[in-house]
């Protein structure tokens, strides 16, 4: 896999990375800046007004830059085998495919809610 990045203004602050499939959504209080359940993590970003955010996805051996928190270290159930990141409208951002059903993930961000940055690295 090559690294794939791209900028996106995320409605309601929030982008949702996802098995291809899934509308397992997390309960979202708004008191963190992630949220998870088996086969979906929602992730707190910059609101649409404020600008973009810059969302990235690598694969664990890649040289990329990446933010300085990490917020998200688990594993991510992907039935269908793929991965994608998406708006609160359903817009698809980034995907991948992959031939794993479960998957370990690391996201990381600048550390604030509002952060402009959200690295995704698939292990």
């Amino acid at each position: 896999m090559t690294f794939k990045t791209t900028n996106v203004r995320a409605l309601n602050s929030l982008l949702f990375i996802k098995d291809a499939n899934s509308r397992d959504f997390p309960f979202i209080d708004g008191n963190q800046t992630v949220w998870a359940r088996p086969s979906f993590i929602a992730v707190s970003c910059l609101p649409d007004c404020d600008g973009p955010t810059t969302v990235t996805m690598a694969a664990k051996h890649e040289k990329a830059r990446k933010p300085a928190n990490l917020v998200f270290d688990d594993y991510l159930d992907t039935p269908s085998q793929k991965l994608i990141v998406e708006t609160v409208t359903g817009d698809a951002v980034l995907q991948f495919d992959t031939a794993a059903q479960n998957m370990r993930l690391r996201i990381w961000t600048n550390g604030r809610r509002d952060t402009d940055a959200v690295f995704i690295e698939i292990c």
